[in-house]
């Protein structure tokens, strides 16, 4: 946990600050109210619903000077604070997050519907603890990551004001680096101001043509996990290996075909094996595969912005061992280019709603 603290709030800088300086900055506030969504039933907790909050925001709006401004219509890019309780003091208390996010619109009209998507890190005030805190079942880390999307409303009331009305959700989950990790899920609905203390007329949005490669693309990728299986486990350490070939087919994304190779602890894959073995009521008898490697075929596609991408890949097992494992997975996860040939990822890999893991990665490309 001690390296992905540092690594997320470097992705966060760098998104955030990867803007020209003549872009102006806007400002604003959102109070909110919602519920928590109790998916399952022993999560007897997540029955109170008077959840409130408010979150701060800076954003720097694009006015052109880079091709993918035109790309993705001006959009908004910015870092968000906030303060959500839960309404439930002594066993799920209050977080606090830090988010970077886009904010986009294809509307040329003054008052605007808007989408707004990012990512970041949350604070919990109080997590799951198998003595003092055992009804918290949905948040057994004090650091976690978030999702967040929100889509809103906003009208211009003049030059520099702007009020919103907006539908928000919010996904926590600590991608299995404690135990238990059903992770927390709310919608919210709030509304809000913006302030731009020097605005600047919008340009034309203009038709850009990008003269992009057609060539394969070959990237490696390499990557490192922490993960517990149980509660009160230990971390474990998994590793995984990807090679892929890329195609570009438009200006905004490129497709990806590739392999997958994982290599978990093999202290994780027993304890595993005795999770499933006594939820599946197996005999004394019955023995289970214990083999710590995996392998995959992927497909995915890469959505391209600047020198950040977003990565979405679903994948089929070829070698899979394990059968506390389905026959699939999916990955979701952001890419960072430092130059051509290099790139660090950052991507959750999961078992349709089952996290699996954080990987933290270094690749090249060629």
């Amino acid at each position: 946990m001690r390296f992905s603290i540092p690594f997320l709030l470097l992705l966060i800088s760098n998104l955030s600050l990867a803007q020209d300086a003549g872009h102006s900055w806007s400002f604003g506030a959102n109070p909110y109210y919602g519920g928590v969504l109790k998916y399952k039933k022993n999560m007897k907790q997540l029955e109170y619903t008077n959840l409130h909050g408010i979150e701060l925001y800076a954003n720097k709006i694009a006015y052109g000077s880079k091709t993918w401004h035109h790309l993705y219509g001006y959009p908004q890019w910015g870092i968000a604070a906030s303060y959500v309780n839960y309404g439930v003091p002594d066993e799920l208390g209050w977080v606090t997050s830090l988010t970077t996010y886009l904010d986009m619109t294809s509307s040329k009209k003054k008052h605007k519907w808007r989408l707004n998507i990012g990512t970041g890190i949350v604070y919990s005030s109080e997590r799951f603890d198998a003595v003092e805190n055992k009804e918290n079942k949905a948040i057994s880390s004090t650091i976690s990551y978030v999702m967040r999307g929100t889509v809103h409303k906003e009208f211009q009331l003049n030059e520099k004001w702007f009020f919103n009305a907006n539908l928000a959700f919010r996904h926590y989950s600590n991608g299995k680096l404690n135990m238990p990790n059903n992770g927390m899920n709310y919608p919210m609905v709030g509304f809000g101001i913006r302030y731009v203390p020097h605005p600047e007329p919008m340009p034309e949005k203009q038709d850009v043509q990008i003269d992009y490669s057609r060539k394969i693309r070959i990237a490696a990728r390499g990557a490192i996990s922490w993960r517990e299986v149980w509660q009160e486990d230990v971390k474990h350490k998994a590793y995984s290996f990807a090679v892929y070939a890329g195609k570009q087919v438009s200006k905004y994304n490129r497709i990806l075909v590739g392999l997958d190779a994982t290599k978990y602890d093999q202290k994780s894959i027993d304890n595993a094996n005795n999770v499933y073995g006594l939820k599946s009521n197996l005999g004394e008898d019955e023995v289970l595969d214990n083999g710590n490697t995996q392998a995959a075929v992927t497909i995915g596609t890469e959505l391209l912005i600047s020198k950040v991408s977003v990565i979405v890949q679903g994948a089929i097992y070829v070698y899979k061992p394990q059968a506390f494992y389905s026959g699939w997975y999916q990955r979701y996860g952001l890419l960072y280019n430092f130059n051509e040939h290099l790139f660090s990822q950052m991507t959750l890999k999961a078992h349709g709603r089952t996290a699996d893991m954080i990987e933290f990665g270094l690749g090249v490309a060629f």
